[in-house]
């Protein structure tokens, strides 16, 4: 603090001197009014110094706050005054007001403006409360408003010096900060600074380059390169970017973008340049990468197995590939003079259109339909199209994206097994035998159950435990039976049918029934046998009785066809129920 200790020096001179004076007026050396003048000139040319010396002392706390330095600068301005216990003052700095607790309006004050570059930024006020004897400038003296002006230039001076400070700070906590190599140099490449960027990318600290060459981060066609663009820069160039090769720490060569800039001393002459240098590696790969996706994109667009196009928001075609070409029957140039609706068939065109104008409105996001096609020879073709939407950048609709596969073959399936299903249906409504689908796997699960527990004898088990013969014959569900069921076992309608199978097997029909589940228990998933059923009327009927379960359902027996059809009672089952034939 060189400049308060020079007004800390003069202020004990000072102070000194006026101890001096007065030791000699005591001793009567000097006249009274000489000293009196002299005391006071002095005195208050210490309370100026004074005043400044305590300035420059808060200006130059580093670790205080600009509203540290006013709150204090204000508190302190006073005691610089003649009248100091009834001086008061006020700092407006930018809108913002420090003053002293007494601080009022009144027709005694000093102002003086504070201008920070050229600007002015606030005002120092220094005021009395109360009317004093006039002096130089009304109640103050003229070395009073030398120094409310030295305080306010001061003022601008400390305001500026923190905003160069903080702009200082904000630059090197932005070049710190960069992902940006930022370094400077001489301009015959000694280097001066070197950011955590440039450590980070070409692998270096800060402290084993700053000092020495450039040249250590590239080959020599390089540097000659560098030394070329160097000489640009004194003759007044900037370099904007170009891209080129620098080589990592551990030999990598690294591709960057590079831009130079002047540096300049206070004589505007260029000393040195600043480079900017980004690590474009990555972005090289993934140009490349993106080249090699394009390629595979394109190919896969072409050779795809399914037909694809683009489609503009008209619908028209933009883009095919020949698998679409080959489902359409039509050549790629001849597809791309037409639309989409040309190719529809005219009764499900308008319903397709609707649903393109639902996508493109955002109302869906894409749709699936299964759709014929009109081919060039005239030939009708099922498809399956698939339709979303691609946008640009700016989220706006920009062409369709169709996926269309030719499922002929499978719809010529499907309508066979349709027919297939349909001549079954027939054959089984209009079989002159009772035709059941029944589901067994209620059944079945309670069989596995019985195993897990250990029974072995199942015969003997169900003889033993009537209740569960007559659980499991509720727990066979009717899935579907044709007329001649309803007409053999008298049911008016469906329902009564649908009502369970144990209203259909009287008590006389249980033992044939614990053989069918005796049968089941061993796995086996076809029989035959011969026993007693009774009509919804109670009227006892001898049938012969085929059980089968459906090929893939052997499993679970969720599906078990049954034909029933009536006979003749055998004589001996007249006298007794007899065995049943497996």
């Amino acid at each position: 603090m060189p400049q308060a200790t020079a007004l800390e020096t003069e202020v004990d001179l000072l102070r000194a001197r006026v101890s001096q004076l007065e030791a000699a007026l005591a001793q009567g050396e000097l006249r009274a009014v000489n000293v009196d003048s002299d005391r006071r000139r002095l005195t208050e040319r210490v309370k100026e110094l004074t005043t400044l010396y305590r300035e420059s002392y808060l200006a130059d706390q580093q670790h205080a706050t600009p509203e540290d330095y006013f709150v204090e600068l204000v508190a302190l301005l006073p005691l610089g005054w003649q009248y100091a216990e009834d001086a008061c003052a006020r700092l407006l700095i930018s809108g913002q007001i420090y003053a002293t607790p007494n601080f009022q309006e009144t027709a005694w004050q000093q102002s003086s403006i504070i201008v920070v570059q050229g600007k002015q930024v606030g005002t120092v006020t220094v005021g009395y409360l109360t009317l004093h004897p006039m002096a130089d400038e009304g109640p103050f003296l003229t070395e009073e408003r030398s120094l409310i002006n030295e305080i306010a230039r001061r003022v601008g001076r400390f305001i500026e010096r923190r905003q160069t400070e903080t702009s200082h700070r904000f630059l090197a906590a932005i070049v710190e900060s960069s992902a940006d190599a930022i370094t400077s140099m001489t301009l015959d490449g000694i280097i001066q600074t070197w950011n955590r960027a440039a450590e980070r990318i070409y692998g270096y600290t800060a402290r084993e380059l700053v000092g020495r060459s450039i040249a250590l981060v590239m080959d020599d066609a390089h540097f000659q390169e560098m030394l070329h663009l160097l000489q640009r820069v004194r003759d007044g160039y900037q370099t904007e970017l170009f891209e080129t090769q620098r080589r990592h720490k551990d030999g990598r060569i690294l591709e960057v973008a590079i831009s130079l800039y002047p540096i300049h001393d206070d004589q505007e002459r260029v000393v040195g340049a600043a480079a900017i240098a980004r690590d474009i590696s990555d972005r090289r790969f993934f140009e490349a990468t993106m080249r090699e996706n394009d390629e595979r994109v394109r190919y896969t667009f072409e050779q795809a197995a399914v037909g694809l196009a683009h489609v503009s928001l008209d619908g028209r075609y933009l883009r095919v590939n020949q698998k679409l070409c080959t489902i359409l029957g039509y050549t790629a140039s001849e597809l791309l003079s037409m639309s989409l609706h040309q190719l529809s068939h005219p009764d499900e065109a308008a319903f397709e259109d609707e649903l393109m104008h639902a996508v493109r409105s955002g109302a869906r996001a894409t749709y699936n339909i299964e759709t014929r096609s009109i081919r060039k020879d005239g030939a009708v073709v099922w498809v399956n199209r698939t339709v979303s939407l691609a946008r640009d950048y700016a989220n706006q609709p920009k062409y369709f994206i169709a996926v269309v596969e030719d499922i002929s073959p499978r719809k010529a399936a499907e309508q066979a097994r349709q027919d297939s299903e349909a001549r079954y249906r027939e054959l089984f409504e209009n079989s002159p035998i009772s035709l059941w689908e029944q589901d067994f796997s209620a059944v079945k699960q309670a069989l596995d159950a019985l195993h897990r527990q250990g029974v072995t004898d199942f015969r003997s088990y169900f003889v033993q435990h009537a209740e569960f013969v007559a659980t499991a014959l509720a727990q066979v569900k009717m899935l579907a039976f044709n007329r001649a069921s309803l007409a053999l076992y008298g049911a008016r309608n469906r329902d009564e049918l649908l009502a369970g199978l144990d209203r259909l097997v009287p008590a006389a029909g249980y033992p044939l029934f614990i053989e069918e589940l005796v049968w089941i228990a061993e796995g086996r998933t076809t029989f035959t046998w011969e026993g007693v059923n009774q009509r919804l009327t109670g009227e006892h009927i001898h049938v012969r009785l085929h059980w089968s379960a459906a090929p893939g359902h052997e499993q679970t027996l969720d599906r078990v066809l049954v034909s029933i059809e009536e006979i003749e009672a055998p004589v001996a089952l007249l006298a007794s129920i007899g065995a049943p034939h497996p």
